[in-house]
């Protein structure tokens, strides 16, 4: 039985699953991935709308990713063009974030080396994350 692994991308991080999750097949995958996603939104679906599920099997290939928007049922009153357009912007929101996130990433890693390099305190973790990646 496959180990299915999945990835939480809400625009500023990604909360990565550990362990996984033995299921039978792919199938069963996409409706574990859609009953996890569901309870993630339940009763605050505007606010995950921009979130998305990444699903990977055993060997770390990504077999689906999962937009909370396009499963998001306080959208299913839109007319399909407009929820196609309100899926699109919460796709570009995800990724504008999740840009925005890594240059602060890459700005206090640069700050960090060069203090290193003088000599100086830097910054060595933020909320458990080395600050200066791959030491």
């Amino acid at each position: 039985m496959p180990i299915y692994t999945f990835e939480l991308r809400d625009g500023d991080r990604t909360i990565e699953d550990g362990s996984g999750v033995n299921l039978l097949d792919r199938d069963h995958a996409f409706h574990y991935a859609l009953d996890v996603a569901h309870e993630l939104m339940s009763c605050r679906e505007a606010q995950t709308r921009t979130w998305r599920l990444d699903v990977y099997e055993g060997s770390g290939e990504q077999i689906f990713q999962l937009p909370f928007a396009r499963i998001d049922p306080t959208l299913d009153h839109l007319v399909p063009e407009m929820r196609k357009t309100v899926e699109r912007v919460s796709d570009l929101s995800r990724s504008l974030r999740e840009a925005m996130a890594s240059a602060r990433v890459t700005l206090r890693e640069s700050r960090a080396l060069m203090a290193l390099s003088r000599g100086r305190p830097y910054l060595a973790t933020e909320m458990g994350e080395r600050t200066i990646r791959g030491r």
